[in-house]
């Protein structure tokens, strides 16, 4: 709160302007996404966004020409990469649907020599399923991986070949059923597995951690006690040292209450497990809330640290005489107040690469030299936006009606005026798991360049703030769940930042959802609302018509743990069963092509506003869930402005 305030003050007494930013420019494709270097570090791998895709090239570093591209089709993206040698890139390629398509997707693997030739599929996703353990940096030929096959009860580690596919199982492994997930010391040495234990229900289970101790010859498995103290913890192994003597895992598992994850250490020669550390607010950071756990490491495979973000972002390092070490910190000391990433190094640890961004930088990337800390600029991810006439974002905290802590992120235009500002409300979507993180949002930054505050909460139910938060939004749809968006918009108000009578509510997906419950439920707070591919009929979210989220075999147990249970609970929830209390102006657009949320729900939502006599605005495109392809991304944004413009813009009473 104070910092809220201390910010406020200072952008009072300021009296920049930014200068106004083509809208266009804002969202423009990513010209890099991801860089990795070589082993030997004469070659970059990159992604970039070409329409709905995300290929990949490479680029040799001495003539900074690219030698090869990489192409997999409309709405096929290179979801990572990785280099299997000096002359082969692995590519985990995967069809994404649209902008804010965040379900898991398989992701068939393909490898092709970096002068572009023998290019081919080495695992496709169809009864079986894979993960990557180790690169196998002293097999030229082979990588280790984790095979998740249909009719195994348990996942299986091979060698997987790089030029033709072919794979050989391995058999020192846990000898154990239901083993969901196996990880490999630094030498590619298969040493822990989890084997999950089924409890009566989907939430009611437990996670027996096994260990491989010993040497390569003489080595051995065995079960480590882990006495859970809640249902269904979670255990996820992210490093070991550099020597393979420990192990490390992020779990809850001793933990009764609260449910955040913490660093734990095992120690193969002692056979003990101890908690390291845990943050007094937050989990072990993932971006997003669903992405993997962000772990910093050397470019031996040591573990060197974790990172949280509580409110930005923050680094906490082990103990360690690790050259890398020295090497990172300093880069966060020299990038200050920025997020600093190393995504690659060479084998030999003598170039890495570099990721920074923050609040007001989309990215940039560079290459260092470990020893001089000399750096080359690479790339940008979007180089046409400036950081100076981008906006500041804040962390915010405030207590919810019911005494919840609640957290998110403020973003104020660069202005002389820093109260009494129309607000956008925006929703992120999810709901379960995600989070709004403090880094860059294009939609916050044009919506700030236009002069509106933009306000993010990360509601109960979200992630990152530990389980028994993330369990706190079980079944409250359109109920506390609700209500926290509507507290963080009453506290923006108590604040003195937003006009009362200049807020607009906005999100997509699930955050389109609470755009439209949020007019319902609160039908004299927003001036307009803006639903952006929303799930609006939580009938149809369920059946097969309505979404993806209708396939599986345990959606009915999923959706009664979580959202409810009978069909006249889900039409009390559902926006397009309640639109008689709307009167706000509302814009709604969506996907024509949308398979997570699908056009069912817009129809739904038109037939009963047509029906009840009420106007709205509409747009829908051939596009999926979220906007790709940058034409349709600047007509909704170009509608977006306007809409605004004329509800809650600059003279509007």
């Amino acid at each position: 709160m104070r910092a809220v305030c201390l910010a406020i003050l200072w952008l009072i007494v300021s009296t920049v302007q930014a200068a106004e930013v083509p809208l266009k420019d804002f969202f423009e494709h990513a010209e890099v996404s991801n860089m990795k270097l070589s082993p030997d570090g004469k070659h970059v791998a990159f992604t970039y966004e070409d329409g709905s895709e995300v290929p990949l090239a490479v680029m040799n570093l001495a003539s900074k020409k690219i030698i090869s591209s990489f192409k997999f089709g409309d709405q096929q993206h290179v979801l990572d990469f990785h280099w299997g040698n000096n002359e082969r890139v692995l590519m985990q390629v995967g069809k994404v649907t649209g902008n804010l398509d965040n379900m898991g997707r398989p992701a068939h693997l393909y490898a092709a020599n970096i002068d572009g030739t023998k290019r081919r599929q080495i695992f496709e996703m169809q009864r079986s399923s894979f993960r990557i353990l180790n690169l196998l940096r002293h097999d030229e030929r082979n990588i280790l991986i984790a095979k998740y096959h249909w009719a195994d009860d348990s996942a299986k580690a091979h060698l997987l070949d790089i030029y033709d596919g072919d794979l050989k199982y391995l058999a020192d492994q846990p000898n154990a059923r239901n083993v969901y997930l196996l990880s490999a010391d630094n030498d590619g040495q298969v040493r822990l597995g989890l084997e999950f234990v089924e409890g009566e229900t989907i939430d009611d289970g437990r996670v027996v951690l096994h260990v491989r101790t010993g040497g390569k010859e003489d080595g051995r498995w065995k079960t480590v006690e882990l006495p859970a103290k809640r249902k269904s913890p979670t255990i996820e192994p992210i490093g070991f040292s550099a020597d393979n003597a420990k192990a490390y895992f992020v779990s809850n598992y001793d933990v009764k209450e609260g449910g955040r994850t913490g660093l734990f250490e095992y120690d193969f020669a002692v056979n003990r497990v101890r908690l390291v550390e845990r943050h007094e607010k937050v989990d072990v950071y993932r971006p997003a809330g669903i992405g993997p756990i962000q772990s910093i490491k050397g470019h031996d495979g040591d573990l060197l640290g974790i990172t949280y973000m509580p409110g930005k972002h923050e680094y906490s390092f082990l103990p360690s005489k690790n050259q890398d070490s020295v090497f990172i910190r300093s880069l966060i000391k020299a990038f200050d107040g920025q997020i600093v990433n190393v995504t690659s190094f060479t084998q030999d640890g003598r170039l890495a690469i570099v990721s920074v961004s923050s609040d007001k930088n989309p990215g940039e990337f560079y290459l260092f030299d470990v020893e001089t800390m000399k750096a080359k600029f690479l790339a940008a991810n979007m180089p046409k936006l400036k950081a100076k006439d981008m906006a500041p974002v804040l962390p915010v905290e405030f207590a919810a009606r019911d005494g919840l802590m609640i957290s998110g992120y403020l973003t104020l235009p660069n202005s002389n005026q820093s109260t009494n500002l129309p607000l956008v409300l925006n929703v992120h979507g999810g709901p379960f798991g995600i989070r709004d993180d403090w880094d860059f949002s294009s939609e916050s930054q044009f919506l700030a360049n236009r002069g509106y505050a933009v306000l993010q909460v990360n509601y109960r139910g979200s992630g990152g703030y530990g389980d028994e938060f993330h369990r706190a939004g079980w079944r409250e749809w359109g109920k506390k769940m609700q209500d926290d968006v509507t507290d963080a918009t009453l506290w923006a108000i108590k604040q003195g930042i937003a006009d009362p009578n200049r807020i607009c509510i906005y999100g997509g997906s699930y955050g389109g959802y609470a755009t439209l419950w949020g007019i319902i439920k609160e039908p004299d707070l927003y001036k307009c609302a803006i639903g952006y591919v929303g799930a609006y009929d939580m009938v149809k979210f369920f059946d097969s018509d309505g979404s993806d989220a209708s396939k599986g075999e345990s959606i009915a147990e999923w959706k009664a743990a979580r959202i409810a249970e009978t069909e006249a609970e889900l039409k009390a929830i559902s926006p397009a069963h309640n639109v008689a209390r709307i009167k706000t102006p509302l814009l709604v657009v969506h996907g024509e092509n949308d398979v997570r949320v699908t056009m069912a729900h817009f129809e739904s939502l038109k037939d009963a506003m047509n029906a009840a006599g009420k106007k709205f605005e509409w747009m829908t495109k051939p596009e999926g869930h979220g906007f790709y392809r940058l034409e349709n991304r600047v007509a909704f944004y170009s509608a977006m402005e306007k809409f605004l413009k004329k509800h809650i813009g600059e003279g509007v009473k």
